[in-house]
């Protein structure tokens, strides 16, 4: 009976150490993957950041609002980081924004670096592209 109970207490321990952390938008994690657009007329900024544990957030710059999103999957979301340390942002040096705007950010501890795109005459690489509409696809 005592190996029994023993051994309930000990995998309701471990299972309830499996759980990912959750974060707020105050308190994020070092790593973090980012992206949105903006400009237009009103000059709002539409800021999504999506987490190692699938968490996804959004800011609008305008109403000042945060909001959390439905998460994407842990695996989804390790297959975005994948996707995204790929890209190569930090050796990227491409800031074009125009009047609307698109960026992909990487956020790593104190290191952050951006790519910006959307004036029409410099056009960025078709994979910072691609990543950019499955990003948005994610979002719900």
């Amino acid at each position: 009976m005592k190996r029994t109970l023993l051994f309930t207490g000990l995998l309701f321990l471990t299972l309830l150490g499996c759980k990912s952390q959750q974060y707020t938008f105050e308190e994020l994690p070092d790593k973090q993957l980012v992206f949105g657009y903006g400009g237009g007329m009103a000059g709002t900024v539409d800021t999504y950041v999506l987490l190692e544990n699938g968490q996804l957030f959004h800011t609008n710059s305008l109403t000042q609002q945060t909001e959390e999103l439905e998460p994407l999957s842990k695996k989804e979301a390790s297959a975005c980081f994948l996707k995204f340390e790929e890209l190569s942002l930090s050796e990227t040096d491409f800031d074009h924004p125009g009047s609307r705007y698109y960026f992909l950010e990487e956020v790593n501890q104190d290191a952050k670096h951006k790519v910006v795109w959307g004036a029409s005459d410099h056009k960025p690489s078709e994979r910072f592209l691609d990543f950019y509409k499955e990003m948005k696809n994610h979002i719900k």
